[in-house]
């Protein structure tokens, strides 16, 4: 099946990114949050575009599905997200999304995309919230749908508590609105605060903002 996709532009390359890895320095131990985000522009965000990218080229919704679900990177490898993931948990996440090309194709915004994926991915075991998200972001580059909220998972949402965005009121919500970031943040695309609160969660917990 085709579709006609969301081609964008390829940006240069740079070396995969890992919420494991630990950031080059980003200066003083107490950096400002605009510090950081200053090295996360330089340091990350182009290689994000370029995953991103890669899935917009793609030819057909249904190679961004089998690309998305394999996880592969250029090399054929599992991204650092995915790399734990059973081959068997792979492989049913495949077949259930295959399965369900023409439902995805018909989502029309992000939030559609990501709960959708979701209901489908949710009873495979060993599959977990970030794989639905990370698959969600890349079959949404592709289909032109691009998050509005930044969504909380794993090394993301321990970014956010040590931004002081989550207390025990809202520590499992699953998403935080725009308006609820900082004023610095709020200037980049919601996938990038995601990548950003997850990549710098350490460094996080010294900063001191306000909203």
């Amino acid at each position: 099946m085709s579709s006609t996709g969301c081609a964008g532009v390829d940006t240069q390359r740079k070396n995969a990114v890992s919420c494991r890895v630990k950031p080059e320095s980003v200066g003083s131990p107490q950096a400002s949050l605009a510090a950081i985000i200053r090295h996360y522009l330089v340091h990350y965000q182009p290689e994000h575009e370029h995953e991103l990218t890669r899935f917009r080229n793609q030819g057909s919704l249904e190679d961004a599905i089998g690309l998305a679900a394999r996880a592969e990177d250029e090399q054929g490898h599992r991204y650092s997200h995915q790399r734990r993931i059973k081959s068997r948990a792979i492989a049913e996440a495949s077949r259930v999304l295959a399965d369900a090309h023409d439902d995805l194709q018909r989502c029309s915004s992000f939030h559609e995309l990501w709960s959708l994926i979701g209901s489908y991915l949710t009873p495979i075991e060993g599959v977990r919230e970030l794989y639905t998200y990370d698959t969600a972001v890349r079959l949404g580059a592709h289909l032109c749908l691009s998050p509005e909220r930044v969504y909380l998972h794993a090394g993301t949402r321990i970014g956010a508590k040590n931004l002081g965005l989550l207390s025990r009121t809202n520590a499992h919500e699953q998403w935080l609105e725009l308006s609820e970031l900082p004023a610095p943040l709020r200037k980049l695309p919601a996938s990038d605060v995601e990548n950003l609160l997850c990549i710098y969660k350490a460094e996080l917990a010294r900063v001191r903002t306000t909203r």
